[in-house]
């Protein structure tokens, strides 16, 4: 199997999909990398996240809060009570729906990356 191009294997990772192959799930659970890739058996051993994808996810979840954030204000259309509701549960879905797309990019970035060099 050749190579897939780095723009393939991130839209696979956006995808939880193996970068190599695209089929095979690339999480075992929720955040939980698999150890290799159930359909193709590529290792993903030592292909690490880290803190990446929480800081892409900060800043993603940002963009949208905010500007929600701006125009509820300015329009002055819900109590303070009601805005953070609004506000809070955004955010909390926001970040909970982003996190394992952005971990899912990075590992195939990282994946890609280190079999480029390799």
């Amino acid at each position: 199997m050749t190579q897939p191009s780095l723009k393939t294997s991130l839209y696979r990772g956006l995808l939880l999909k193996c970068p190599k192959c695209g089929v095979g799930r690339l999480f075992q659970g929720y955040l939980k990398r698999a150890d290799s890739c159930p359909h193709c058996h590529e290792s993903f051993e030592g292909v690490d996240a880290d803190d990446g994808p929480a800081w892409l996810t900060i800043g993603v979840t940002a963009h949208i809060v905010v500007p929600l954030l701006i125009f509820l204000e300015s329009r002055e259309l819900l109590s303070y009570a009601a805005e953070m509701a609004v506000v809070l549960l955004a955010t909390i879905v926001s970040a909970l729906a982003f996190l394992p797309l952005c971990k899912g990019l990075f590992i195939a970035a990282i994946w890609s990356m280190s079999k480029k060099a390799g």
